[in-house]
């Protein structure tokens, strides 16, 4: 099996759910070609710990949280090769995007399984991404 391409896990939405003190967000991939098989996987983070789940209320807020298993911690994983890999994320804030809309920046760390021959080089791999946030919250 090749090494797996860490540049491939491109984020194009992101959903964030639930409620305030308990929320979840999840940030789906663009689907890619690896090993001859196509992966459409999403980063899963839940338990977070924001005041809202509504956008308006967090535009232009900044949250930093633990690592796991610190009180406090995002409970996140991604689903890759048949199994979760945690996903410790310690920083979100909500920027306002050029169009209106809001956009979450996701900083962190992929914690790749080292059993996993084809994710052993990646092992603790850093993340920082930012993608564009929608909120079913009414």
């Amino acid at each position: 099996m090749d090494a797996f391409p860490l540049k491939a896990l491109k984020p194009r939405h992101a959903i964030l759910s639930g409620e305030p003190d308990c929320a979840s967000l999840d940030i789906l991939l663009a689907p890619f070609l690896w090993d001859g098989q196509i992966v459409d996987t999403s980063i899963r983070l839940d338990g977070i710990g924001l005041p809202s789940v509504h956008l308006a209320d967090l535009a232009g807020k900044s949250f930093a949280f633990p690592c796991n298993p610190e009180e406090g911690y995002i409970d996140g994983s991604i689903y890759l090769g048949s199994r979760h890999h945690p996903v410790d994320v310690t920083a979100l804030s909500f920027p306002r995007a050029r169009d209106g809309g809001l956009s979450v920046v996701v900083k962190g760390t992929y914690l790749f399984d080292p059993w996993c021959e084809w994710l052993a080089e990646l092992r603790h791999a850093p993340l920082a991404f930012g993608v564009r946030v929608s909120s079913g919250a009414v």
